[in-house]
Parts: C-alpha cells; structure tokens; sequence
C-alpha cells in the first residue's frame, strides 16, 4: 500500500519527461548552436532520469508487464539520445530517433486515456488550449515563415483539423516532422472531445429514461399496494 501511495504521488513524472523529449528533438534537430544541442541533450538526460524515477516507484505495483517493457525502451532511448552526436543525422540516426519519438507520442494516450470520459470534458478542452498554444509556438520556432505566434497558432490549428488552406505550409524538415505529430495528435484530441460531447447526450438520455423508469416502478407499487390494502378489506 505504501508502494501505491508513492506511485500514485509520482504519477505526473511520466507526463513530465514524455514532454520533455519533444523540445529535446527540436533543440537536437534544429539546433545550430552548440549550446542549443548541448540543452536538447541535458533535456533528454532529465527525461531519462524522470521515466527511472517512475520506474522505481512502481515497484511492486501491480502493473501490465508489457507498459513496463515500453517504459524500459523509453529510459534507454532517452540515455541514448541524450548521447552527444554531430549534425547532420545519419539515416540511420534518423530513423532511431523517429521511431523513439513515435514511442514517446504513443505512450501519451495511456496517461491521458483515464481523463477521456464525459465527465472530463472541460479538462479535456483546456488541455486541448494547452496543447494549441504549445503547438503554436512549436510552429513560431521551426517554421521560418511563421513570422508572428498569431500564424503560428493558425498553422497548429489547421494543421491538427486537417484543414490545409495552404496559405501557410511547413516547409522545413522539423516543422514538417513536428506537422505529422500535430495532425495525429489533432485525430486524437477531435476523437476525444467528439466522443465525449456524444456521450453526455447519450449519458442525458439514460439519464430520463431511468428517472422514468423509477416513476414507473413507484407508480406500480403504489397500485399494488392499493390493491392489496382492498383485498385485505374485503376479505374482512
């Protein structure tokens, strides 16, 4: 129990470090400073120690061994990323990178999937603010023609509606890399808010269909025990 307790009050540490490595690939990505990169790799060397701390607590949590193995690959993608290593990328280092942050951006939805109910649903709003005005400013810094953070929330916003008016397009490979995560991460916030919208009018439904219900069944108790009290008369 205690063990659960310390999970539990560690839990965002996750969250956190998953967050982390986003900037931490664009500062290695797009940094053409060394200090820059030097930032990107002390980010993604924190990530690492974050997703161990959270690992260690959940010690003798009961959890899904496989989420534990992917959080593993996580710790030691992190190590390795957080590795100094010159620019450009190899094709190689490309592809190992890519798929550490296709990890990162799926491992996102299972932290976030106990906030998806209706009931959530102005939580899950303000964190699609959230998500926006980050986004935004992800366009604003990788896009060179985003001059202004107005048209950098526009291109994060019909980015991640799938709109596409072209009139502002990514044009380099971060912002284009960054544009692929924005619009998966936009099906799954659009997804999200839709299915939940439904489901409180279908929540409000059930909701009069049982009040009905109960005013049914308490009409008809109320006949069967008038019909009970007359046949306890007559039969005196």
């Amino acid at each position: 129990m205690k063990k659960k307790r310390l999970h539990d009050f560690f839990r965002p540490v996750l969250f956190v470090a998953l967050v982390l490595s986003i900037p931490a690939f664009y500062l290695l990505l797009d940094g053409a400073e060394a200090r820059l990169r030097g930032i990107g790799s002390a980010l993604y060397a924190v990530t690492a120690l974050l997703v161990g701390v959270d690992l260690w607590c959940r010690r003798g949590v009961q959890a899904d061994w496989r989420v534990t193995l992917v959080d593993a690959g996580l710790l030691l993608g992190a190590l390795a990323s957080a590795w100094p290593t010159a620019a450009p990328w190899s094709e190689l280092e490309w592809w190992l990178r890519l798929s550490y942050s296709a990890i990162v951006f799926l491992r996102f939805p299972t932290l976030l999937a106990p906030w998806a109910l209706p009931k959530h649903l102005m939580q899950i709003l303000a964190l699609s603010v959230i998500l926006l005005a980050f986004a935004g400013a992800g366009f604003y810094w990788l896009e060179p023609r985003v001059l202004t953070y107005a048209d950098g929330l526009w291109l994060a916003f019909i980015t991640g509606a799938t709109v596409g008016y072209g009139d502002l397009v990514p044009s380099t490979h971060a912002s284009r890399v960054f544009a692929v995560f924005i619009v998966l991460l936009g099906y799954a916030i659009f997804s999200v808010i839709t299915a939940s919208i439904a489901a409180l009018f279908v929540g409000e439904d059930e909701k009069h269909f049982q009040q009905e219900l109960h005013a049914d069944i308490r009409a008809l108790r109320q006949e069967i025990t008038t019909l009970r009290n007359e046949l306890h008369s007559r039969t005196e």
